[in-house]
Parts: C-alpha cells; structure tokens; sequence
C-alpha cells in the first residue's frame, strides 16, 4: 500500500514538472459507424456513439488467451479501410487472417522444405510461436495477384491503424498503430517479428 502510494505522488510530481495533461477527453479515438463504415474521430471520454464501433486508440496487442479468430478491432478497422479503399476505386481483401498454430506449422514445415533451410524458410514463414496469424492479429491482403490495391492500404493503412511490417511482403498488414499514427519503418522479414 505505502509502495503504491509513493508511485502516484511520484506521477503527480513528474506530470508537474512534464506538464502532462490530465485531461483524458483529449486523447483521440476513431470510430466506424457500423453500416456506412465511415470513420471519425472522437474522444475517449465522449466514446463512439451507439451506432459505432471503436477502432481503438491504440497498437492492438495479442490476448492473453490464444483466440479462434481474427481480432474483432481488427476486422472493423479492416472493413474501415476497405470501404474508404472502395470509394477511391481499388479493392482490398483478406487472402489469409487468423491461422491456427498447427495451419501455421504446416505453412512453415512447407517453407522449410520448399527454401532448404530453416533461416530462408524463416524470412517468409514465422514459425508458430512467433507469428502474429495464430495470434489473429495479422493479415495477408490481395496475395498473390493483386498488388495494386495492397499498395492503397500500405499508403492510407495508417489512418485506420494497419501497417504493412515487412519489406519482403507487400501483403502482410498488422494493427501495429492506433489509427492515425504514423506506422513504423518496415522490417526486412518473418525474422524480425517482435512480440
């Protein structure tokens, strides 16, 4: 108790001497609304309106239990995008989301023979325990034939908080950013997935 105590005086004089604003009403929130898809921005006081949902205000990380599905934040900010993406003539579309961690053994059993070896076979396929699909919160977009619009969501990704990760993977999107954000400079490959 004495220990909690001393941190909160401890963050109150730090917020003094920082001028760190209290006012949680200031932090912005982007909401859908559910049948027009369109976008706004809130606040986390004032929150979405009943007809909407929340994009989040923030980087959506993986649960504590392992899910059976994509991420629900994440497939609203995806259906945001793809009606934005829609209205500026292109086509986004989930080729591969969620994936169980046995799907995602196979996949990266079948690189490690198809690359014949382990780190080759790693720069395409996370292995499983690694990998943001089983976690259901990633997704591959247009893979393998339509880079185009792919391209559109690498470029307006950031407003509905999805960025693409990987420099070697035009598909693979992650929710790595709240919406608005600036995403983070790509990494070279699977390998450098970061938990």
């Amino acid at each position: 108790m004495r220990k909690t105590r001393v941190f909160i005086a401890f963050l109150l004089v730090f917020s003094l001497f920082h001028e760190v604003s209290h006012a949680s009403d200031t932090i912005p929130l982007s909401c859908m609304n559910k049948e027009r898809l369109l976008v706004h921005i809130s606040n986390v006081i004032k929150g979405c309106e009943k007809n909407e949902v929340s994009l989040g205000a923030g980087a959506i990380p993986h649960s504590l239990i392992r899910p059976t599905a994509l991420d629900k934040q994440l497939v609203y900010r995806f259906k945001a995008a793809q009606a934005a993406a829609a209205k500026d003539g292109q086509r986004i579309y989930v080729v591969s989301g969620f994936r169980s961690l046995s799907r995602q053994k196979t996949l990266y059993n079948q690189a490690i023979r198809k690359y014949r070896s382990v780190d080759e076979a790693s720069k395409w396929v996370a292995p499983p325990l690694v990998s943001h699909h089983p976690w259901g919160i990633a997704i591959d977009v247009n893979y393998p034939d339509e880079p185009v619009g792919a391209g559109w969501l690498e470029t307006h990704g950031y407003k509905f908080g999805l960025c693409r990760v990987f420099e070697n993977e035009w598909w693979h999107f992650e929710p790595v950013i709240a919406p608005g954000w600036k995403c983070p400079p790509l990494v070279p490959d699977a390998r450098y997935s970061k938990d």
